[in-house]
């Protein structure tokens, strides 16, 4: 068996045998097949696509390329999150001990952002001390202790899905079902749960710009999870405005901190409440969510994983004194373009457009007015944290992502559907 022989058959569109697919995996993590090897591959399987048996023995070779996770002995369901990627997406901080407060364990290997999406990894090493590079035996621990651990993504897990990411970011390979679905549930998988939810978001500023391209995305991943014995709930949620008021790392932190203190942006509350009801529903736990809140013990079991993990709440990234963004008319604001927003914040430096850029963890974007409200021009509607000198390019995107309008305007609802 060649690698170029499996090239072949995929660029014709033929399907591929478990064995084809075991082959190229396991090649392309020995190195014995080449980057431009696995960018054929990943371009052929992106023009031609996979069913859902080749999906299925795609992700399970990804996963079996490293290490599984034994959570055996830590006692509680094992449920966790995964959200498809937006912009002022804070909610996997919050989420986690809110649920964990519940008795469920929330083991989240999360990733770094990456053009106009922001990463979970980024956001928790704002917190000065942080550590999201734990061995497993230390991740195990802060997970019996707290209940939740968020950690980046190890060597020894899904080693393969790294370098298929890393390739597939510069060869515009990205936007494929089955190669989104096995990236996703390769690391899940490697978790040991029983459950997970999905927050697929959907717009403007996510990867999946309509609802029948996540509905798709969904089933494929759905029929994976089902196959591999793990529960699964969908929440599609809007991605078309930023999540929130603040968009960037340090200051992403504070506002996930105010939801666990029962404050918050209305829309950030909405889907995490929601969410953490489809995790309580898994994991098979009658309870509110808001009284899980209102009882202080997510916001202690946060300020405790922050704690084992060596970082220190007191000390998150946030430059003082935020260049102003004034509103250049007067109207009802009707639009906040996501994808424009996650652009000018990456400008201000919170997010990176190459995996090996630095992250500037005190910079970012606080939205002062949101979609439905009503402004003055030269009204403040946006604070730019950033250590640039000229933000003259950072507003300019800032305001082009808003539109206004002289009509009222009705608030939709982030979650748009649920499987």
């Amino acid at each position: 068996m060649r690698a170029v022989e499996i090239i072949r058959k995929k660029r014709d569109g033929e399907k591929l045998s478990r064995k084809e697919i075991g082959f190229f995996v396991d090649g392309a993590k020995s190195g014995e097949i080449t980057d431009y090897q696995i960018s054929a591959f990943l371009m052929a399987v992106f023009l031609k696509g996979m069913d859902f048996e080749e999906t299925f023995h795609l992700t399970d070779a990804m996963l079996n390329s490293g290490i599984k996770i034994d959570l055996s002995d830590i006692p509680g369901k094992k449920i966790d999150k995964h959200s498809t990627g937006g912009v002022g997406d804070k909610i996997s901080l919050c989420l986690a001990p809110i649920v964990a407060s519940a008795g469920i364990i929330v083991p989240m290997i999360s990733g770094r952002g990456l053009g106009h999406t922001g990463g979970t990894v980024d956001k928790m090493e704002s917190i000065n001390g942080y550590r999201t590079g734990l061995t497993i035996q230390e991740f195990k621990q802060v997970l019996k202790k707290t209940g939740c651990s968020i950690i980046s993504q190890t060597e020894d897990i899904a080693p393969v899905d790294r370098i298929f990411y890393a390739i597939r970011d510069v060869t515009a390979t990205v936007e494929s079902i089955p190669l989104i679905t096995s990236s996703i549930m390769s690391k899940k998988l490697a978790e040991d749960i029983e459950g997970l939810v999905i927050d697929m978001k959907v717009g403007k500023g996510a990867f999946m710009k309509t609802l029948d391209q996540a509905k798709r995305l969904a089933e494929s991943m759905m029929k994976v999870a089902e196959q591999a014995g793990v529960r699964m709930k969908v929440f599609f949620t809007d991605m078309d405005t930023p999540l929130g008021y603040a968009v960037g790392n340090g200051i992403e932190v504070l506002e996930a901190m105010d939801i666990l203190k029962g404050e918050g942006p209305e829309d950030v509350k909405e889907v995490t409440l929601a969410l953490a009801n489809g995790m309580l529903e898994l994991a098979g736990i009658d309870t509110d969510p808001e009284n899980l809140i209102a009882s202080g013990e997510p916001l202690n079991r946060f300020r405790d994983m922050v704690m084992l993990h060596g970082g220190n709440l007191d000390e998150i990234a946030l430059h003082s004194e935020p260049y102003v963004v004034h509103s250049p008319t007067s109207g009802i604001i009707h639009e906040i373009d996501a994808y424009k927003t996650g652009v000018a914040a990456v400008m201000t430096g919170a997010g990176r457009t190459r995996k090996e850029d630095p992250v500037d963890h005190a910079a970012g974007i606080k939205i002062l007015k949101t979609v439905g409200d009503e402004v003055k021009e030269g009204e403040p509607i946006s604070y730019i944290y950033t250590r640039k000198k000229n933000t003259n390019e950072i507003q300019q995107a800032i305001l082009s992502s808003f539109v206004f309008s002289s009509k009222p305007y009705k608030k939709k609802r982030r979650v748009l559907e649920v499987w």
